[in-house]
């Protein structure tokens, strides 16, 4: 449907073009060093994506306790000794239960993010999560108290994965939108790696502390928030949204302080111009429904970001991130060992998430993403093949592409597909399409997390790296997804994008069709020259 600016205040226009043109004159680094204030309230909001990279790897590395498998598991003989070990059936539960009902937190925040704010939404969640994390952490050898306390705590896993990176698609300055939703992978990350870090210091220990501390660290960022949520400024595109515009200026000059080089007025005009053309488009424009992310041209932008989220979980992480120690100890390395090996596959796969940052604008968020893709597959296939011999070079070969994997990954879709599902979405039903993005993301999640242990336990399928082939050929199905659907968001505002999407322009020809506003741009140079 093409949408005719004169239908829209002129001067509201004019100023938010002003401020659009004006953001894209600038250098990565000159915007940051302008919009240094916002960038350190976005990386705030994205605190606590932390926990979710905890609660990602956590039922795969306790696991790799032995005091942990002693204390919550049953005995099993392995090679004719007596081991202990958590049963397929019970370790599927566990695994993937966080997952289950984060499904149903991502799909609840989308509701409650538009209904009460940002800032109340991610309180809320992370008040239900201490809680959770309180009934694991008392649960005493009581594998299903473990489970519930999970359960309890998946439902603030899947809001987090919708609060941070929705907030930085609203708040962050053009040039550097790409990298503050990118970053929600390396603080999820981060928690990983600190996780790991844990593990390999006390893991080993005969005590309860080797599992007990592991659980407590699941505290410390509900926690911190908790205490200063108070003081986050609330999204101005929400209030703007739910017609507060004076608190949505209060809200920007809280965001951005008195630097002469931002114009509050001018980044206020462009969230409303590009709320006003949006709701141009629509028959009703009073409220916003999971239904319309499936109308018109919102569609595609939708199924797009569904589809990105799933390759994620289809990519082979459970096994290469989650389950990597397990499987060291499998293949003949001792507890330590593994635990270190662990540690140091995560610390390259977090130098890659740093890497990422320089890339994405650089490359360009589809590249990255359509060849890491096909590289993953072909990682995962090796691991698959080299797994088959069950000999020491066979196994050293497979742990060498596991590590080979894990940067490739981190480098391209492990970071970009945060990027990607924030810079998406309209601005109307943004977080209504990050929830449902969030709700495949958690449902392939727990699917995958609710399998693998009967395709990859001793007392089941017993597949061990073969599960390569797996986890290879869905990410193979990944590539061909992304390299005929994903559009290059790279550049683009969020009123660009809009135009593009309701133009159908195909996903190949993004980067290179000339929008309204470009034309605008190049209008007024020539008109000044």
């Amino acid at each position: 449907m093409h949408i005719e600016t004169s239908t829209l205040p002129s001067a509201q226009t004019a100023l938010a073009t002003q401020q659009a043109a004006y953001e894209k004159s600038l250098t990565f680094w000159q915007t940051l060093r302008i919009f240094w204030r916002s960038t350190l309230w976005i990386m705030y909001g994205q605190l606590v994506v932390f926990s979710f990279g905890i609660d990602g790897v956590i039922a795969g590395y306790l696991l790799a306790v032995p005091r942990f498998r002693q204390d919550y598991g049953t005995t099993y003989i392995v090679n004719g000794a007596p081991a202990y070990i958590i049963p397929a059936n019970k370790q599927a539960l566990y695994n993937g239960i966080s997952q289950l009902t984060a499904i149903i937190g991502a799909l609840i925040t989308g509701t409650l993010a538009d209904a009460i704010g940002r800032r109340a939404t991610n309180l809320l969640f992370c008040v239900i999560s201490v809680g959770g994390v309180a009934a694991q952490f008392w649960s005493n050898g009581s594998l299903e108290i473990l489970t519930v306390g999970k359960a309890i705590n998946g439902f603030s896993i899947g809001a987090w994965l919708i609060i941070g990176p929705l907030y930085a698609s609203e708040v962050a300055p053009l040039k550097l939108r790409g990298w503050l939703t990118s970053i929600t992978n390396i603080v999820q990350f981060s928690g990983v790696l600190l996780f790991t870090g844990i593990i390999y210091a006390i893991g080993a220990k005969d005590s309860k502390s080797s599992y007990l501390i592991l659980f407590g660290s699941q505290w410390v960022i509900p926690s911190i928030v908790i205490l200063t949520v108070y003081f986050w400024p609330e999204s101005p595109v929400w209030l703007c949204r739910v017609k507060k515009p004076e608190q949505a200026k209060a809200a920007l000059r809280r965001i951005h302080g008195s630097d002469n080089e931002i114009d509050i007025e001018g980044i206020f005009a462009q969230i409303q111009d590009t709320i006003a053309h949006e709701d141009a488009t629509k028959e009703a424009t009073s409220s916003a429904s999971y239904l319309e992310c499936f109308k018109g041209a919102d569609r595609r932008r939708t199924l797009i970001c569904m589809f990105v989220y799933g390759c994620q979980y289809l990519s082979g992480i459970v096994f290469v991130l989650g389950y990597q120690s397990y499987y060291y100890q499998l293949i003949g390395y001792s507890a330590k060992k593994s635990f270190l090996l662990g540690m140091l596959n995560n610390t390259f796969q977090f130098i890659a998430n740093i890497l990422s940052w320089f890339l994405i604008d650089i490359a360009g968020r589809r590249p990255l993403i359509v060849w890491g893709q096909l590289l993953c597959a072909v990682a995962l296939f090796i691991i698959g093949g080299t797994s088959l011999p069950g000999t020491y070079a066979g196994y050293l070969t497979t742990v060498c592409f596991m590590f080979v994997w894990g940067f490739i990954y981190q480098l391209t879709l492990g970071t970009v597909a945060w990027s990607v599902v924030a810079e998406l979405a309209s601005f109307r039903l943004k977080s209504r399409t990050q929830g449902l993005a969030n709700f495949v993301l958690c449902l392939v999640q727990w699917t995958v997390g609710f399998t693998f242990p009967y395709m990859f336990n001793p007392d089941q399928g017993n597949l061990g790296g073969k599960v390569g082939f797996i986890f290879g050929a869905t990410t193979f199905i990944g590539f061909l997804g992304v390299f005929f659907w994903l559009p290059e968001t790279k550049g683009r505002t969020s009123l660009e994008l809009d135009e593009l999407f309701e133009r159908k322009v195909s996903a190949r020809h993004f980067c290179t069709t000339k929008t309204n506003l470009e034309e605008e741009v190049e209008g007024d140079k020539n008109q000044t020259g």
